[in-house]
C-alpha cells in the first residue's frame, strides 16, 4: 500500500482549506476544519512514519483514526464531526482535483441525536440584556441582535452597514450557511437601539456594524465576543453554560412557546429543512399537560 515517499497529506489539506476560504466559509468553520485536519494528518504521520501519501489512504485508515479518537475519550458527536471533516475533504479531492475514489463516501455516518441545551428563559434573556445595557452599549446591541434575529454569530459579527436598511427596518445577510442568504425585518425592540447605536458610530471609519475596537476596519473577533459574553453571564448571575449560539436556540424556543408556526420559525432561523426546526416541538409538552388532564 505505502510508497517510500514523504507524506503529501498536508499539501492537500491546505489546498482544501484555501478552497473553502475562496468559497467564503466562515472564519470559525475554517478554524474548525483546520484543527480537525491537523489532527488527522498527525495520526497518519505517526502511524506510517511520515511516508503515507493521500492516494494511499484506505477506508480502514480512516476507521482506525475514528477508533483512536474514541479511545482518547472524544464524545460521539466530536468523532462524528471529525468524520464530517474527512468526508468534506474527500469530496473536494474527487470533484476538484480528480481523485479517482471518494473514500469518505464509503463510510456511513451514524445518526447521533444531540439534545438541545436548556435555553435561556424569557426572564433570563431580559435580565441579561438589562445587565449588558448597563455595562456596554456595544454588546447590549450585539446580543440583542443575536436574540431578536435568531442569527448565528458569524453573520452578525461580520454584518456590513450597507446591509442594514434602517429606513425600511430590514437587514440582509448575504451568507448565512451553505451559501444561502437571508432577509429579515428589524423588530421595534431591536430597531430603536440599533438605529441609535449606528448613528453614534457613524463617524468611525469602518464597513462593519460591529467593528473591532482595535482594528475598526475589521469586524469584532469571535474570541472577544465569547469572552465578553462570559463576563456578562457571570455578572448577571445566570447559572447556565451560555454560548452565542444559545441565543439562537432561545429564539427558536421562545417563538415555539408563543405558538408561532414552525414554517415561519424555519424562515427566521434560515432552516432549509423543517426537520431542524421540528426539534423545538418538544417544548410544547408541558403546555399540553392541562389539556390531557381533562381526560
Amino acid at each position: 500500500m505505502l510508497q517510500p515517499q514523504k507524506t503529501d497529506v498536508p499539501h492537500y489539506t491546505q489546498k482544501f482549506l484555501r478552497h473553502l476560504k475562496r468559497q467564503k466559509y466562515a472564519e470559525e468553520t475554517l478554524t474548525g476544519y483546520g484543527k480537525d485536519l491537523k489532527r488527522f494528518t498527525q495520526f497518519l504521520q505517526q502511524e506510517y512514519n511520515d511516508i503515507v501519501r493521500m492516494s494511499d489512504i484506505q477506508k480502514e485508515d480512516i476507521l482506525d483514526y475514528l477508533t483512536a479518537l474514541e479511545e482518547e475519550g472524544l464524545k460521539p458527536n466530536s468523532v462524528n464531526r471529525h468524520l464530517s471533516t474527512i468526508k468534506a475533504l474527500y469530496k473536494y479531492l474527487v470533484l476538484e482535483l480528480d481523485f479517482p475514489m471518494d473514500i469518505g463516501a464509503r463510510i456511513k455516518q451514524p445518526n447521533i441525536y444531540t439534545p438541545l441545551r436548556e435555553p435561556l428563559s424569557f426572564d433570563e434573556i431580559e435580565h441579561f440584556l438589562q445587565t449588558a445595557e448597563k455595562v456596554s452599549r456595544f454588546y447590549f446591541v450585539f446580543f440583542s441582535f443575536l436574540y431578536h434575529t435568531g442569527s448565528r454569530l458569524t453573520p452578525v459579527r461580520t454584518l456590513r452597514r450597507e446591509n442594514v436598511d434602517l429606513q425600511q427596518q430590514k437587514v440582509y445577510f448575504p451568507r448565512i450557511k451553505n451559501g444561502r442568504d437571508l432577509h429579515l425585518p428589524l423588530t421595534e425592540k431591536l430597531y430603536k437601539p440599533l438605529a441609535a447605536f449606528m448613528l453614534d458610530y457613524r463617524d468611525i471609519q469602518t464597513d462593519y456594524v460591529f467593528p473591532s475596537s482595535v482594528k475598526p476596519n475589521q469586524p469584532v473577533s469571535a474570541t472577544h465576543v465569547r469572552k465578553k459574553l462570559r463576563d456578562l453571564v457571570k455578572l448577571a448571575g445566570i447559572d447556565k453554560h451560555v454560548t452565542p449560539h444559545l441565543f439562537r436556540h432561545s429564539t427558536g424556543t421562545h417563538l415555539t412557546l408563543l405558538d408561532v408556526d414552525q414554517k415561519f420559525i424555519a424562515s427566521i432561523l434560515g432552516h432549509s429543512d423543517l426537520r431542524s426546526t421540528a426539534r423545538y416541538q418538544h417544548l410544547h409538552v408541558e403546555n399540553l399537560r392541562p389539556k390531557l388532564k381533562k381526560l
